[in-house]
């Protein structure tokens, strides 16, 4: 997982950059219907953001996703997605982080993205090296915890970015660096 959230930190400071998440098995816990409440929240601060596109990926209905998330007034900016819609947000953007079960999501990813396939079988204390003889292939995370841990060290980076920069990532200045939006919650104990 360090190795990860060290690809992560780097990553976040990229100026534009996409953020799509599978909601069965990555923001939700394979089986259950609503998402982790932490997950929610860190996408609501992701889209709050500036230079961050968010996106769920799923094949249910965006009607029903959005019933199933825990989003704030910003979920006008997120947008739903079908695993194989990924690509077409790629676009635009200068990165990605693609976290998700399906394999068939992380396809779409181009060289300096970062793709984390949630794998119940995975080692939660491998790094990338020790999943693949080349260290080529995705990041593997156990469950939707570990998808918790990634989407706050990602806020954690592009909110610090923010704040130390005093312009949001696309370079335009703030036009009170003085008072940003709210910061993340603290990442919980033992995570």
């Amino acid at each position: 997982m360090d190795e990860l959230l060290a690809d992560v930190a780097v990553l976040g400071e990229t100026p534009r950059i996409l953020v799509a998440c599978g909601f069965e098995g990555a923001l939700a816990h394979l089986g259950e219907d609503r998402a982790l409440p932490e997950s929610s929240e860190a996408l609501n601060v992701l889209l709050a953001l500036p230079g961050t596109v968010v996106a769920v990926v799923s094949d249910r209905p965006p009607e029903e996703m959005s019933e199933l998330m825990f989003l704030s007034g910003s979920k006008g900016g997120l947008r739903m997605i079908r695993p194989e819609d990924v690509g077409s947000l790629r676009v635009g953007v200068d990165s990605a982080l693609v976290i998700d079960v399906d394999p068939a999501s992380l396809e779409a990813l181009r060289d300096g993205d970062l793709a984390v396939l949630v794998d119940a079988d995975a080692d939660r204390d491998a790094d990338r090296d020790d999943r693949t003889d080349t260290g080529d292939g995705p990041h593997r995370v156990v469950d939707a915890e570990d998808v918790v841990v990634v989407l706050e060290e990602l806020v954690g980076v592009r909110w610090r970015r923010l704040l130390v920069t005093g312009h949001a990532t696309s370079g335009v200045p703030l036009s009170d660096p003085g008072a940003p939006p709210a910061p993340p919650r603290a990442r919980s104990a033992g995570r």
